[in-house]
């Protein structure tokens, strides 16, 4: 769509029309009502108000609707770790990208918080098309770099996209559909586009469900933890990976990809931190006693618990509490905690280490991580994710991606443990290269602590 068509036509007449109309006459409504004094754009009411009248307009003239909600993903996380001030300039440089966008309205709305509103009229003839491209232009723009205050974020966005007249016939039905599938996006991991459909309604119902659930697990003891061995290149056992897992009475088995973002947004994720890792070291301390000496243990933490003042301390308590030797915990992060955190993660990583506790790097490769943040973090191990481990041995980039990765970590200093290895191929293949260790269910599957007394000290056939 080069120059103005049939919906940028109607969209300038829509904007000509609210403002003859006098919807953003600072004197006809309070002006805090109507724009938003950080962002400078209109607000919650006149994008209820403005939406209303897109869908009056293409209703008269047999047009449709599209609307997105754009949220800035664990908005939260850059608060905590990069203070206020940084989060507002970020969302007053999004809202400015927005406002750029050449084939949406003529302004973007932010609803509140970190969410923010657009839509375009357009011809229900070629409804596939026009929306794909609009989703695209959208999606690119939210992806690149933001420039924030000499430094540059990633913005990870969801994006929840409904549409008149498939999607309901007012502004309140449009919004929320938008919401739902906004929820979608964000359930499923966030940083992608959810288009509205029913069976997202039913999905939002079951998280906020799960939401109102979480509340009382701990405490009903629904929370366990199994624990996945990792072996050494030699097949002597290195320790173990704890999984947390939510066993509800009725829903039966919640993984955390579901339920951890929950926890997050409700503020239960530093309580349910900390019981995972006294549960771990009680653990330790079991297990030695019954012969399995000196093994590593590793605990993935949210950067929200990390950024928790007492944290520190915290965890030294439990250690000692626990008799858990330091060198024998392992904090595993990920790859966003390397480009969304602040000083203050940075400086509770080195205290963690001065503490002789371990930092392993989880997931490597599949995020955004560059050479200069591998080498300002006091890493131990990186761990490369299973996504690239399944595929080597059958195809060839996978298997040079892999190689070459195992070979830079060790140039950096650090140990490579490789996930997800499920074949003998897999396995040789990486002890060739001089990986030196390994996790998949070729080696252990995830099990719980009682099962731990049987498992050998060394594998044989590794």
């Amino acid at each position: 769509m080069n120059g103005p068509k049939g919906g940028e036509v109607l969209m300038e007449n829509l904007d000509t029309t609210a403002q003859r109309d006098g919807m953003y006459r600072r004197g006809s409504i309070p002006a805090e009502q109507v724009y938003d004094p950080l962002t400078g754009l209109p607000g919650r009411k006149a994008a209820f108000a403005m939406l209303a009248r897109a869908i009056s307009l293409a209703r008269s003239c047999g047009r449709g609707v599209l609307a997105a909600l754009v949220d800035m993903d664990r908005f939260y996380v850059i608060n905590e770790t990069k203070g206020t001030a940084f989060g507002d300039e970020a969302l007053r440089q999004m809202a400015g990208r927005l406002c750029e966008l050449s084939h949406w309205s003529a302004s973007a709305y932010r609803l509140s918080g970190n969410t923010f509103l657009l839509f375009r009229i357009y011809k229900l003839e070629a409804a596939s098309e026009e929306a794909e491209m609009l989703i695209k232009e959208l999606q690119h723009s939210v992806a690149d770099l933001l420039p924030v205050r000499g430094q540059l974020l990633f913005p990870y966005c969801s994006i929840g996209v409904s549409s008149y007249p498939a999607d309901g016939d007012t502004a309140e039905r449009i919004m929320r559909h938008a919401d739902t599938a906004l929820q979608q996006a964000k359930a499923a991991g966030g940083n992608q586009v959810a288009i509205y459909t029913e069976e997202d309604a039913a999905q939002l119902h079951r998280t906020e469900e799960l939401r109102t659930l979480l509340r009382s697990a701990p405490a009903d003891n629904e929370l366990m933890l199994y624990y996945q061995p990792v072996y050494e290149a030699e097949g002597r056992l290195r320790g173990f990976e704890a999984l947390l897992r939510w066993q509800h009475p009725q829903l039966g088995l919640i993984l955390p990809a579901e339920f951890i973002p929950l926890a997050e947004q409700g503020g239960q994720i530093v309580e349910i931190g900390e019981w995972v890792i006294r549960e771990v070291c009680g653990m330790w301390g079991r297990v030695r006693d019954k012969g399995h000496m000196d093994l590593i243990v590793s605990v993935n933490l949210s950067p929200l618990q990390l950024a928790a003042n007492d944290f520190v301390e915290a965890l030294q308590r439990i250690l000692i509490e626990t008799s858990m030797p330091a060198e024998c915990l392992e904090i595993e992060i990920t790859e966003s905690i390397l480009i969304d955190s602040g000083k203050r993660i940075y400086n509770v990583l080195e205290q963690l280490r001065e503490m002789g506790i371990r930092i392993a790097l989880d997931d490597f490769g599949v995020g955004y991580a560059s050479l200069t943040y591998l080498r300002r973090l006091p890493l131990h191990t990186l761990k490369i994710d299973r996504s690239f481990v399944q595929h080597i041995g059958e195809q060839h980039a996978e298997t040079a991606i892999v190689r070459s990765m195992i070979a830079l970590v060790h140039e950096l200093g650090f140990q490579v443990v490789a996930e997800g290895v499920e074949s003998a191929e897999q396995l040789a293949l990486l002890k060739q290269w001089g990986c030196d260790c390994y996790q998949g269910y070729l080696l252990g599957k995830p099990m719980k602590e009682e099962a731990i007394g049987a498992l050998p000290v060394t594998l044989e056939s590794v």
